[in-house]
């Protein structure tokens, strides 16, 4: 059996992943998980590029930040979802315009999520340099800061996003229906690893995608919930939401674990908007190979 190091958030959407581990999916593909958790996406990216780990999740926002920045040798391989991120609010905040003066807890300022929230926010009326921008650390971090009044909003993922509503905090918006056609997370790897185990690569895509297939499947509901909650620590009032969120076929993961082109041309148009790269932008090509998920 091979070893692959991962990298991943702490968020429901790895779901597939630690539900194909413990029912043995990728061990039928010859594939040992070593799986580390991380605090944002700066860790995830210096740990690939560092060669501590082998595979990671980060947006797609992140691989161009990164490429562009510093000429970074890394790409996309998987598509995992549009996102399944909601933007809270803490309590008593129940329209865009009250975020004015309060602090917006993003993972990292310049990447990730960030240009998503300004976005949103924007078109919901408020310029940014009405609010601050915090470096807040991942889905679990910045939750934890809205739960704690450390910052005002946050755009989130499940778990959280639905603990945060059973706490009274306020969804202000949902991603989806500001950008329909947007890659976030994406199964990443460096250039000079996949060149060496390109099939390593390959056998975790096709593991996932019978993880997630499995998953999917209404008769094997009840078992994946009782895998998320126990993964989690969940009451079933929140365990139940955030599968079904997971599982919702307009906005919850990729069926096909495939690459959402447009979805990239969204992130790159974000970029551009900010001022961040020039118009017109590179070609998507540039950050993305799907060999490796044919």
């Amino acid at each position: 059996m091979q070893r692959l190091r991962v990298i991943l958030f702490r968020a429901a959407y790895n779901l597939p992943v630690t539900l194909g581990v413990a029912r043995g999916v990728f061990a039928r593909h010859d594939l040992a998980l070593d799986i580390a958790y991380t605090r944002g996406s700066q860790m995830v990216s210096e740990a690939l590029l560092g060669g501590e780990r082998d595979i990671g999740v980060i947006a797609a926002d992140d691989v161009i930040y990164e490429v562009e920045r510093r000429g970074a040798d890394l790409f996309m391989f998987m598509g995992l979802h549009a996102g399944i991120l909601t933007l809270m609010a803490r309590p008593g905040i129940t329209e865009a315009r009250q975020l004015a003066g309060g602090r917006l807890g993003v993972d990292d300022p310049a990447s990730g999520f960030a240009l998503v929230a300004h976005k949103i926010l924007q078109t919901m009326g408020l310029a940014r340099e009405q609010y601050e921008t915090v470096a807040s650390g991942g889905h679990q971090l910045r939750a934890a800061a809205l739960r704690e009044g450390r910052i005002d909003a946050a755009l989130v993922t499940p778990p959280f996003s639905v603990e945060l509503a059973n706490l009274g905090h306020t969804a202000l918006a949902r991603v989806h229906d500001y950008l329909p056609r947007y890659q976030a997370s994406c199964g990443v790897t460096t250039r000079t690893f996949a060149r060496k185990h390109g099939e390593l690569v390959s056998a975790y895509v096709r593991a996932y995608r019978e993880s997630l297939a499995w998953m999917l499947e209404p008769a094997n509901r009840a078992a994946a919930i009782a895998h998320l909650a126990d993964d989690f620590g969940l009451e079933a009032k929140l365990a139940e939401p955030t599968f079904d969120a997971l599982a919702d076929p307009r906005d919850g993961l990729y069926p096909d674990a495939a690459i959402d082109v447009s979805g990239i041309r969204t992130a790159l148009a974000l970029r551009v908007e900010a001022g961040l790269i020039g118009d017109p932008p590179p070609a998507p090509e540039k950050y993305y190979d799907s060999a490796f998920s044919r």
